[in-house]
């Protein structure tokens, strides 16, 4: 998912009280450490509930540690280790064996710190436990963090959108970032090992490093709220609550940006407050160039069918959505051959980082072999939340229950309990 970003401009007296807070932590790192962690909410909730994040994929060594220590189960045989030490262990791979300090384990290990449930992984420090399980050729391993969804949540709001904005807005995307967690989860968890990654290609998750306390209490403000809608057979399944950072004006219908069928909240509202939120380069961006060889190169690259292309030679934008935004666009090969992509892929593969070609929103200018991306508008794919616009409505005095019918008209919020059963609200 999208995150805006927004920097803080602190009167000059406090700036240097800032600096030598840093200093100080940097100078006595151990002890920032070793400062009181309230526990893990959750712990003792049903697994099944717990969400599995992909931390760090094909690992040939990392470092774990826990100030309270852990224990370690070797997942093939049962057998336990005890760890007391807060000192980082090494832990390598060798063929299918796990070599933490001096203690050898089968392929997959469970590392469960003891309370308050907190465990560093190459100093980074997570809620949860910790799974590490090697390849089949036993030459690498992942590391998937296994974690209770509200404290899940505590370290994705902070990273999806600044801490210090509105609560109700931090309240919208408390139940936004849940609900889109369980939809991923329920959609493509059952066939692979974990759930969501912790980048931006699931939602940002940052652990304890994101957390405040604003954070915390929009996330138990909210505990165990979805949105729903009705599907065809009269059920309320759980939506895909996508969001991102400003829309530009209005949010896109969801099947224009992602495929798929038609959803009702998704399809898209007029946003009349991410304007004045959004930071001014992210919401009106500069032009872009590239050479109609770059825009060949990049898409018959990632999307190797389009070799009976030849090469790229032209494209048009064949449908425009809301505000202008390319939906699709037609490729046309040297042979004169044909073929077709979405406005966000076609995006994403011109520009993977995304703050360059910043939405889908803009008119293309040619110059011979030149193309320019001019009048861009917004941040990000533009369906469900926009996150600007949340902040907007909250600063208006707007609830999260208002936010969230807004940008997503005609779902229903009800809370899901750890036995799984719903109520509405």
């Amino acid at each position: 998912m999208k995150t805006y970003k927004q920097s803080i401009r602190r009167p000059h007296a406090y700036q240097n009280l800032a600096l030598w807070a840093c200093v100080i932590c940097m100078l006595s790192a151990a002890g920032c450490r070793r400062r009181p962690v309230e526990t893990t909410p959750g712990i003792d909730s049903p697994r099944q509930t717990w969400v599995r994040v992909l931390l760090f994929g094909n690992l040939r060594m990392c470092t774990v540690a826990s100030m309270s220590g852990f224990e370690i189960e070797d997942v093939g045989s049962g057998a336990m280790a005890n760890f007391r030490s807060d000192e980082p262990f090494v832990v390598q791979v060798s063929g299918r064996t796990l070599v933490i300090g001096e203690h050898r384990f089968d392929g997959e290990v469970l590392i469960r710190p003891h309370e308050p449930f907190v465990f560093r992984i190459n100093d980074k420090p997570y809620r949860g436990h910790l799974r590490l399980r090697a390849d089949e050729d036993g030459q690498v391993f992942e590391a998937v963090n296994l974690v209770p969804l509200e404290s899940y949540l505590f370290g994705v709001i902070g990273a999806e959108m600044p801490s210090y904005w509105e609560p109700e807005a931090l309240k919208a995307q408390a139940v936004a970032s849940r609900t889109y967690c369980l939809f991923i989860k329920d959609r493509f968890g059952q066939r692979r090992s974990w759930d969501l990654t912790q980048s931006e290609s699931s939602q940002v998750y940052r652990g304890l490093e994101a957390e405040t306390q604003t954070v915390r209490a929009a996330v138990l403000a909210t505990a165990g709220e979805v949105l729903v809608a009705p599907a065809d057979d009269g059920r309320d399944l759980i939506i895909a609550t996508y969001y991102s950072s400003s829309c530009g004006g209005h949010t896109e219908a969801a099947e224009n940006v992602f495929g798929g069928e038609r959803v009702a909240p998704l399809g898209g509202v007029r946003c009349r407050d991410c304007a004045g939120v959004a930071r001014h380069s992210h919401y009106y961006w500069k032009p872009v160039t590239m050479t109609m060889q770059q825009i060949s190169e990049k898409l018959m690259r990632r999307y190797p069918a389009l070799e009976k292309l030849e090469r790229i030679s032209n494209f048009k934008v064949s449908k425009l959505g809301y505000k202008g935004r390319v939906v699709r666009v037609k490729l046309i090969g040297k042979n004169a051959a044909t073929d077709t992509v979405r406005g966000e892929d076609f995006r994403l593969t011109l520009d993977p980082t995304g703050r360059k070609i910043k939405s889908a929103i803009f008119t293309v200018e040619k110059n011979g072999n030149k193309v320019s991306f001019q009048n861009g508008l917004g941040f990000g794919h533009g369906a469900g939340l926009c996150q600007c616009g949340a902040q907007g409505m909250a600063r208006q005095g707007k609830t999260y229950k208002d936010i969230l019918s807004y940008y997503f008209p005609g779902s229903k919020r009800v809370t899901i309990t750890p036995a799984k059963t719903t109520t509405e609200l």
